[in-house]
């Protein structure tokens, strides 16, 4: 299918005083008008179909701190829907390829990314909405 790519920029000075991401992790991916929502924060509904890939980039707005991501977690991953995999040796850049369940979800699968910001582990929880392509709504 296609490619979406997905870039995570995080305020790492604004989450390690705060003590966490909420208001500091801002994410977009590359769908436009396909349908994904609420861009530029951290709770962005990407929205893709069975066999997609999907990259997930983390940049820090301060490029003074280190920050990557560590892990993936929830029910993308629990369901292997996606699993994200390392592909650089830092943890700047995730890939996974989406394997959508039969039957898809009715409401949006939700997910966490634990980032590690100068070593310390802080989690957000962004979305995933999978559309039927034209193959699975021919097979119904």
């Amino acid at each position: 299918m296609s490619q979406i790519n997905v870039l995570i920029a995080v305020d790492a000075l604004g989450a390690v005083v705060s003590g966490n991401l909420q208001g500091n992790v801002y994410l977009i991916d590359t769908n436009k008008f396909m349908g994904s929502n609420a861009e530029g924060n951290s709770e962005l509904v990407t929205s893709c179909h069975d066999e997609d890939t999907i990259v997930w980039t983390v940049a820090p707005i301060d490029p003074g701190i280190n920050v990557v991501i560590s892990s993936f977690t929830g029910d993308i991953v629990t369901q292997n829907i996606c699993i994200p995999k390392k592909q650089d040796g830092e943890g700047l850049t995730w890939k996974g390829t989406v394997v959508a369940p039969s039957p898809l979800p009715t409401s949006n699968t939700q997910y966490s990314v634990v980032l590690s910001i100068d070593g310390t582990q802080m989690a957000f929880d962004p979305f995933l909405s999978i559309v039927p392509t034209s193959q699975s709504l021919a097979a119904k």
